[in-house]
């Protein structure tokens, strides 16, 4: 069973950082993008973050 545990264990720790960091990391990117470039729009119920 040692032979397999290695791999398991680092594939739950990559697929940890993974969904926890790189995920969000690119898609907030992708967005900010989209925004910048005019293909995406605010949406109205996020207008609550504009006041301030």
């Amino acid at each position: 069973m040692r032979p397999i545990a290695a791999p398991m264990i680092g594939g739950l720790i990559t697929s940890t950082i993974h969904v926890l960091i790189v995920t969000p990391v690119l898609l907030s990117y992708m967005k900010e993008h989209a925004l910048k470039k005019g293909k995406l729009e605010v949406s109205k119920m996020a207008s609550w973050m504009k006041e301030g």
